[in-house]
């Protein structure tokens, strides 16, 4: 049914937040109060679509699904702990905390379009790739999220922003494959008529390169835009980078790229973290042949985030325009990505909050993914 209350919290009760109207209908079922798919519906429109606090339809609902789910769900939302916009490009970060104490961040960024906003969303506190230049992967796995919570953190931004917010990227803390379920969970409620209402085609969802769930993922046929975060085509350059994702040979990656890319009717997107002197040479662009060839694909370039005084760099002009270069006689669309938010560290692979609640250490990065 999607419901997912079986981690840490103050409050165990089934949450409003991390269903559809489906799993809201079966979730009364099940507990003895028959309820017709209308009122589900009503419910849940009038929380997530609408944001209200109370659940005060226009059309009828029965007293007595109203009363349970006051006394047997929870519909709490997020508190923001701080907001800082960035004034070159207006990029805000928001601080939020989790029943729990956790803390995670989410961005709200400003579209082309006017007036036009997506919502850069976390899928777990910290996280276990431990990606040599990312703030997050240097905090270690706390624990996934829950659905109901990634839901919460957009409908936040989304109460708050100043136009439509019409997408949704999960890109921010975390591996979103790595808490596979409850991504696919929070995907299918943003995008429900009576939920987020945003377009399956708005939401993005990144990955490390985490093989079987990439696999996992083009097997289930999912709507949403998947992009594979590569940093390296070079096998042993990209074990360094990204140990856990280094795990999986290249040729292992090739295989679910391809079969990803085959349920996706636009381009496939395969993204690279361009580094000063790491992965911008040539044997890079070999390995990014052999992994794209035959596909209809672009290549998405983004430059380092990384603050610490000797921490990674972005290339200069020349380097970055030869590695551009080499890549357009490959062929492919090839996108410079701008990353904003850099002044308030909202920018891609900046994002760490650190603010956790005290005494509860990270856990220890997976060692078997086979399901992740």
């Amino acid at each position: 049914m999607g419901i997912d209350s079986s981690l840490p919290s103050l409050d165990d009760r089934p949450h409003l937040l991390g269903m559809r109207p489906v799993d809201l209908q079966a979730h009364l079922e099940e507990q003895g109060q028959p309820c017709r798919p209308e009122f589900a519906r009503r419910i849940q429109a009038q929380l997530i679509s609408h944001g209200r606090a109370e659940i005060a339809p226009r059309r009828p609902v029965p007293q007595r699904i109203l009363r349970y789910l006051d006394q047997h769900t929870r519909r709490d939302r997020l508190e923001v702990l701080e907001r800082a916009e960035d004034p070159a490009d207006g990029f805000v970060k928001y601080l939020l905390r989790h029943p729990d104490g956790a803390v995670t961040e989410a961005v709200r960024i400003p579209l082309l379009k006017e007036g036009c906003f997506t919502v850069c969303l976390s899928s777990q506190v910290g996280c276990a790739m431990g990606c040599v230049f990312c703030a997050t992967g240097r905090l270690g796995l706390k624990r996934n999220l829950r659905a109901w919570e990634m839901v919460a953190a957009w409908m936040t931004l989304r109460d708050e922003a100043p136009g439509r917010v019409t997408g949704a990227v999960f890109q921010g803390q975390g591996e979103p494959l790595h808490n596979y379920d409850a991504v696919m969970q929070a995907a299918q409620i943003l995008s429900d008529p009576c939920g987020g209402r945003i377009r399956q085609e708005a939401i993005t969802i990144s990955t490390v390169g985490l093989v079987p769930a990439i696999r996992r993922y083009a097997q289930e046929q999912r709507p949403y835009r998947l992009i594979v975060s590569l940093t390296s085509a070079v096998g042993a350059r990209r074990a360094e980078l990204l140990p856990v994702a280094g795990r999986f040979a290249m040729h292992e990656l090739r295989e679910a790229v391809h079969e990803a890319a085959a349920q996706w009717s636009g381009r496939f997107t395969v993204a690279m973290v361009m580094m000063e002197g790491v992965n911008t040479g040539q044997d890079e662009v070999d390995g990014l042949r052999d992994l794209v060839e035959g596909l209809r694909v672009r290549i998405n370039l983004i430059d380092v985030n990384d603050a610490r005084p000797d921490g990674y760099r972005p290339p200069d002009e020349g380097e970055r325009r030869g590695f551009i270069d080499r890549l357009q006689a490959l062929g492919v669309p090839v996108v410079r990505r701008y990353s904003g938010g850099s002044q308030r560290h909202a920018a891609c692979g900046m994002l760490a909050a650190t603010r956790w609640d005290e005494g509860e250490g990270a856990a220890e990065p997976p060692t078997d993914l086979a399901t992740s």
